[in-house]
């Protein structure tokens, strides 16, 4: 499940007027919801592509979240080298899921359109692994394709801390 905090930003940053005036219904528009409030998740498609990936996690499925992947994606995890392109992606998850990785939750800070076709997220997020929880903090770069909608592009995450599980 995406939890949201209780501010969370979402900016239309540099779009032609035509764009900034786009409405939820626009299934490819990432809208304005800069308030003090959640936003309602169904109003923007990288939470909606966010939840998908939540849910594969949580299903320990490694060829779903590689299909939100572009194929020339890139995952930067820690003290690795990049892994490129969705087979590589899966196999990264797919190992998680072989050491026990499970129970993902993720709160989306932040998201950012730059233009029409790329918007930059960040959040937060908790994972169990056995007898610990590991909290740790991404940055997701979506790329809005014309086949697929939006998709990552980079995927770049560290680990914060590791504790008892939550």
């Amino acid at each position: 499940m995406i939890r949201l905090p209780a501010l969370v930003l979402c900016l239309a940053v540099a779009l032609p007027a035509a764009a900034q005036q786009t409405t939820p219904t626009e299934p490819n528009a990432v809208p304005d919801t800069a308030t003090e409030t959640a936003p309602d998740p169904r109003a923007n498609p990288i939470i909606q592509q966010m939840q998908i990936f939540v849910d594969a996690y949580n299903s320990a499925d490694a060829t779903a979240i590689a299909a939100l992947y572009t194929p020339d994606a890139a995952l930067l995890p820690p003290q690795s080298a990049p892994l490129v392109g969705p087979e590589a992606i899966a196999a990264h998850y797919a190992a998680a899921f072989e050491n026990g990785a499970s129970n993902l939750r993720a709160e989306v800070q932040e998201i950012r359109q730059h233009g029409d076709t790329a918007a930059v997220e960040i959040g937060e997020t908790l994972v169990d692994l056995g007898d610990r929880t590991i909290r740790g903090r991404y940055i997701h770069v979506w790329q809005l394709t014309p086949d697929t909608g939006w998709q990552l592009s980079r995927d770049f995450y560290h680990v914060l801390a590791v504790g008892t599980p939550e």
